[in-house]
Parts: C-alpha cells; structure tokens; sequence
C-alpha cells in the first residue's frame, strides 16, 4: 500500500478543520473539504490557508494548514482519487453520506458513535470504512486576539487520533489498533469524556457561562463534575471494561483538559443536540446505567441529566423541541419513553 497523500475531509469543524487537518498536513498530507457552510466554505476557499493554534503549556505554537479545495455538499466527482476520507459532520448527518463513499477508497467515521462506521459499511456496501477515536478537546474558534490574525483559526490540544486499523496506510505515528483493542479506547471516550464534558456543559450553560474552562472554575459545577467522572470511573473498571490504570489515568487527562484555560471549547457547541445526549444509549444515561449496575446510586451523573433536561438554548432546535416536549408531557413521561429511566 502506499502512503496515504490526498485527504479528503466531510466536515470542517472543530474536529475536522480544528484537528485531523492540521495533524495530517505536519505528516505531508494535502488537505481538501466538503463543507455546507456557505460562510466558511467561501472564506476558506478564498484564504486557501488557515492557522491552527494548538495549546502548549501556557502558550499556543501554531501550524498553518494550506487547503487544496473546500466543496459544497454533493460538488465532488471522483471520491476514489483521494487516498483516505475522513467523516466528521456529526452522528446525525453522516449517514446521507453513504452513497457518497460507495466508491471511496478507504473512509474513517470520527463521528461519536462506535456503530457509525458499520452503519456506513452497510449503506454504502463499501467494506473499507473504519472507526476513528479523536482523543482532544478542539475548538472551531480561538480567542479574539487570534481571530484579529485570521477569522479562521482554530484552537485545540495535541491530542491522540486513535484508528481502527485497516485498508490505509498512515505514518505509524499515527495509533492503528484492532478492532478489539480500539474498544478499551471508544469505553473510556465515551463514558469517562463524553459524559462529564456534556455535564459541564449544561451546568454551565445554566449558570450563563460561555466556555468550559469557565465553567469548570465554578466550585459547585466542578464539585458536580468530578463527582461524576469518579462514579462513571469506578464503574468502567468494576465492570472489567476498562484497566483500572488506564481508566485512572483517562479521569486525570479529562479533568485537567477541561480545566485548560487556553482552550476556548464553546458550551453550545458541546450541549448541541440534546435529545440525542439524552438517548437511553447515549453517554448520559449509559453513564447512569454503568454506576447502577455497579451498586452504585449516580447522584452526580443524574445532577447532570437534570441539567440537560433544562438546557433551553434558542439557538440549538433540538433545545427548543425538548423544552416544547417538557411543557406538554413533562419530565417523568420523557425520562421514561426517551431515556428509558423506569420509576
């Protein structure tokens, strides 16, 4: 095989633009998107090049990141020329995709749904499409003292992209693990960031903040969130689904990145999409469950389901539907038929 050269990347987010770009230019790659925001689509394609910021001890260093092309959706003709393809548009919306990978080479869904890629294998009937883990908390925006240089710069941790090994060939700096071992990886993802991020997030919304870092600084959120990532942790290791040093270590990483004052991680982008956070298979209530099934009351994890519950943002459709679906069935009848939380 040889080395992937040509990136093709559906979505040009925080994960998209704020990571995998960067990351795969530092190893020679040429990055395009396909990207639905007219706004940023055109300013993209405009600039041609972008700074990406990335958060080193109590400072940024920075990488610029040339962009070969930026399509609007359904513009791209010959997927199979592009050497790996990248999804990173969110659980929602990449499966309208699938027929767009049918006859792509190889695709990596960074979606955060373990089940995305064989979702994808399925509807597409392309077999190469893999799960890809991006271990970092990014951001699509950056400080205004950043946007002055460049309305395009991105903020985010080094990180750790974690693949599921397969028909590509990528620098072996890059981590490609089996499917099996990539699962350790996804459990502690899951259950030990995107649950207490999420929980952060709704809390802080409540409480009118704007990044996560703000919110963590709150002593009565932070008490909340450590609770929980404890409760959560606890029960990945009891239940045998995590190494209790590689659990314990994952904890210590999360509550120091959410802490991390340089980050700038908006809170309605990390409350986005309530309702499916909310999902009986989804991160919170899982999160609820594990503890349960451990012996455990999740007092902390329920705070926070609490907070979802009552995140109202008018901005976010999900948000407005949830706060319409509260008014006319009220909370018990949504955490019974929604989240699947029997009283």
């Amino acid at each position: 095989m040889a080395e992937v050269k040509r990136i093709l990347i559906y979505g040009a987010g925080a994960i998209g633009r704020g990571y995998l770009a960067p990351l795969l230019t530092r190893h020679g790659c040429e990055i395009s998107f396909v990207e639905r925001d007219t706004r940023l689509r055109e300013r993209l394609m405009k600039q041609r090049r972008y700074q990406a910021a990335f958060t080193a001890d109590d400072s940024y260093s920075y990488i610029e990141v040339p962009v070969n092309h930026c399509f609007a959706p359904g513009e791209v003709t010959g997927i199979e020329k592009y050497d790996l393809v990248f999804s990173a548009v969110g659980p929602n919306n990449c499966y309208d995709l699938a027929q767009e990978f049918r006859h792509a080479r190889a695709v990596i869904s960074c979606e955060n749904d373990s089940d995305s890629a064989r979702k994808l294998r399925e509807l597409s009937g392309n077999k190469k499409i893999y799960f890809g883990i991006p271990d970092v908390i990014t951001s699509s925006s950056a400080p205004p003292a950043l946007l002055e240089k460049d309305p395009l710069t991105t903020v985010s941790e080094q990180g750790v992209l974690v693949l599921e090994a397969g028909d590509y060939q990528l620098p072996a700096e890059i981590l490609q693990l089996s499917t099996e071992a990539l699962e350790e990886h996804w459990l502690c993802k899951l259950f030990i960031h995107n649950a207490p991020h999420a929980i952060i997030a709704y809390l802080g919304w409540l409480k009118g903040y704007c990044y996560i870092h703000e919110a963590m600084a709150d002593p009565a959120i932070a008490r909340v969130v450590e609770g929980a990532i404890s409760e959560i942790t606890e029960g990945l290791i009891q239940t045998g689904m995590a190494a209790p040093g590689f659990a314990q270590n994952y904890k210590e990483k999360e509550l120091s990145r959410f802490r991390d004052k340089l980050l700038f991680d908006p809170i309605d982008r990390v409350a986005r999409e309530p309702l499916r956070k909310l999902d009986q298979e989804n991160r919170l209530v899982l999160a609820a469950r594990l503890c349960v099934f451990t012996g455990r009351l999740p007092f902390n994890v329920a705070t926070g389901i609490r907070a979802a519950l009552a995140y109202a943002n008018p901005g976010d459709e999900e948000a407005v539907f949830l706060q319409n679906l509260r008014n006319s069935t009220g909370d018990r009848q949504i955490l019974k038929t929604h989240c699947g939380i029997q009283f």
